[in-house]
């Protein structure tokens, strides 16, 4: 177990188990579902958790924020002082005011595009496409409200990334409108999972949770190749889908 590894685990003081250079992301995902079975009736929430030395730091710099020396023993009041500040989140406000600023960014160009046919996606692009990740945590964080994870590992308010608080507020509203959970974390990315409901299947339920998306995270469409470089390029991909990827550069 690499130091970075340890500094997280001390953070989310609480049961985990490791994969160290498993190249069988089937694996990883087949044990992270048992975990969502086991987890509805213990009340936790699984969370894999792709260890950095990146986010290592920003969980240290978690701390910081919270004003807060850097010790297992104040984790708790780290992640406390996350949901507080989530609680005062406006989320219409938050995405209406980041939607406007990045249309006025691009003001003449295209950035709605068109609506074409796309095939779903229905597995966690970080696990399934990279088999060369040294150590991956799953970890059982003791909560059965699945946004809340994202106080557990907080990463984010960099380069257009929402701030941990934000990202919970966020997440809570996806969770009661759509049945997003939170499946996967590493320092720059997120991947959620829509369970218990329908994904969205027409283009104007789409084309409004793309909006929502391209306002948290704008990479996913200004940096996404040719067939999702719009919003609705981006509400194509999310027809069907029940995976849901955020990538912040």
């Amino acid at each position: 177990m690499t130091q970075d590894c340890q500094t997280i685990i001390d953070f989310l003081g609480c049961d985990y188990e490791l994969f160290e250079n498993e190249p069988d992301g089937a694996k990883i995902c087949a044990r992270h579902e048992e975990l969502w079975e086991q987890g509805r009736s213990e009340g936790f929430t699984p969370l894999l958790i792709v260890v950095s030395d990146v986010l290592a730091e920003a969980i240290e710099l978690a701390y910081e924020d919270a004003d807060l020396e850097v010790a297992a023993e104040n984790a708790a009041a780290v992640r406390d002082d996350i949901l507080q500040k989530a609680g005062t989140v406006d989320v219409d406000a938050f995405l209406s005011a980041r939607l406007a600023e990045y249309t006025e960014m691009h003001e003449g160009d295209d950035i709605t595009g068109e609506f074409e046919d796309c095939e779903p996606i229905d597995c966690l692009i970080s696990i399934n496409v990279k088999n060369d990740i040294p150590e991956i945590i799953l970890a059982k964080i003791p909560t059965a409200n699945p946004w809340e994870v994202a106080a557990w590992v907080p990463m984010g308010g960099f380069n257009d990334c929402p701030s941990p608080a934000g990202q919970v507020a966020v997440f809570r509203r996806w969770h009661e409108r759509y049945g997003a959970v939170p499946d996967l974390v590493s320092y720059d990315e997120w991947e959620l999972e829509v369970r218990g409901k329908k994904p969205v299947n027409d283009n104007a339920g789409a084309e409004a949770l793309a909006r929502e998306q391209f306002a948290f995270c704008y990479d996913i469409v200004m940096q996404a190749g040719e067939d999702c470089d719009s919003i609705r390029g981006l509400a194509n991909r999310l027809r069907g889908s029940s995976t849901w990827y955020f990538w912040w550069d």
